[in-house]
This record gives structure tokens, sequence and C-alpha cells, in this order.
């Protein structure tokens, strides 16, 4: 579904790209800063994705967030996300098929 976003100036978007939309964002805040940092790294690795990789990081923020006001340690938190981080690229390379990118 295509979005309309307005710059402060007038200038008109018309997009459902997610990248472009979180690019036209004006912010300041540190937190919204990451995820358009995010969005943009995305774009330039993998060129798509963006969208998911914003809401998988929102659902870490937010589990993050109940943890924290559950009385965990921030450090505890973050050493559990690498842990979490570790495991999963175990997974994946347990069950990924070798590609010949010359094919």
């Amino acid at each position: 579904m295509d979005k309309m976003v307005m710059a402060g100036n007038g200038e008109v978007t018309v997009t459902n790209d997610g990248a472009t939309i979180l690019s036209k964002l004006e912010v300041a805040h540190p937190a919204a800063r990451m995820f358009v940092d995010l969005s943009r790294s995305q774009d330039v690795e993998a060129g798509d994705g963006t969208t998911s990789v914003v809401v998988v990081a929102g659902a870490l923020l937010g589990a993050a967030r109940t943890l924290l006001d559950k009385g965990l340690h921030p450090a505890t938190i973050s050493e559990a996300f690498l842990l979490a981080e570790r495991e999963a690229q175990r997974v994946l390379r347990s069950v990924s098929v070798p590609l010949d990118l010359g094919d």
C-alpha cells in the first residue's frame, strides 16, 4: 500500500518502500535515528527487507523494555541478546546450503 509523505517544505513523496519513508523522516531522538540508520544499512546490504528489520528491532527494544521494567540489569539483557544472536547464527549455519554464485 502506498504512503504519502510530506516534507516540511511541502515536497510530497508517494511510496510503499520502507527505506524511502524512513529516509524522509527528520528525527532527533537517538533511538529513532538508530532505526533510520538500521533501515539504510539493510537497504545497502540486501536491497530489501528494510521494514522487516525495523519491525524486528522494535520488537527487541520492546522486549528489552519489558525486562528492564521487571528489574533486570541492562548488562544482563545485553549479554542475553548476544547469546541469542550466537545461537541464531549457529542454527542458521547448521541448516544452510552452500551456494556457488558463479553459476
